[in-house]
């Protein structure tokens, strides 16, 4: 006598927890890669924002670096600059420093870290993009160790220039060394930003 199997198959009752389970899963990755991407373009815009912000700095900083060189060399021609006369002394008026200032790790100058702490006038430009004011600090330190006439042994100095003698009676005629100048700005431009900037003069 035979006798008959019979398999029963899982009803679809059985099955939906299993699906229920899944979704939850995929639904839970799905959030999170949703989040890791809005993260992600929320930098990106900050980041971009920020390289915008610091070039639009560039501009107002040459307005610093060229009222410098006005000050600082008789040849250069600015209306209404401001010139140093005496190079071997501090010339407040003008930023000036005849000796290295007190600096950061970075070389800013202690004067510039704050905006508080610079007693000098500032500087405007005009942010065409923005419409907002632009200030513009800056310090003129000469590389030296101390004020007074710059000597090798107190400042770093370019090297001499030596002219040929013109006839067999001349000698020939040495320019002496000539010190290095450095300007530091600060562009505290729009939203708080703040860029600085260095330019060596000489």
């Amino acid at each position: 006598m035979m006798r008959a199997t019979v398999h029963f198959a899982a009803g679809p009752r059985q099955q939906r927890g299993i699906v229920l389970f899944i979704a939850l899963i995929v639904m839970v990755a799905l959030s999170l890669a949703a989040v890791a991407l809005v993260r992600s373009v929320d930098t990106t815009n900050a980041v971009i924002g920020n390289l915008s912000f610091r070039m639009a700095s560039i501009l107002p900083g040459n307005l610093a670096v060229e009222t410098a060189a006005a000050a600082l060399f008789q040849d250069q021609d600015i209306a209404n600059a401001i010139r140093i006369a005496n190079l071997n002394a501090d010339f407040p008026g003008e930023n000036y420093y005849a000796s290295k200032q007190a600096e950061d790790s970075r070389g800013v100058p202690a004067t510039l870290q704050k905006k508080s702490a610079y007693p000098f006038a500032v500087l405007q430009a005009n942010d065409s993009t923005t419409g907002q004011n632009t200030e513009i600090r800056y310090v003129i330190e000469r590389m030296c160790i101390a004020a007074g006439p710059p000597t090798p042994a107190t400042c770093d100095l370019l090297p001499p220039k030596f002219t040929s003698a013109g006839t067999l009676n001349e000698s020939p005629f040495v320019f002496p060394g000539a010190p290095f100048y450095r300007v530091t700005i600060r562009v505290d431009g729009p939203q708080n930003t703040a860029s600085f900037l260095q330019a060596t003069l000489k």
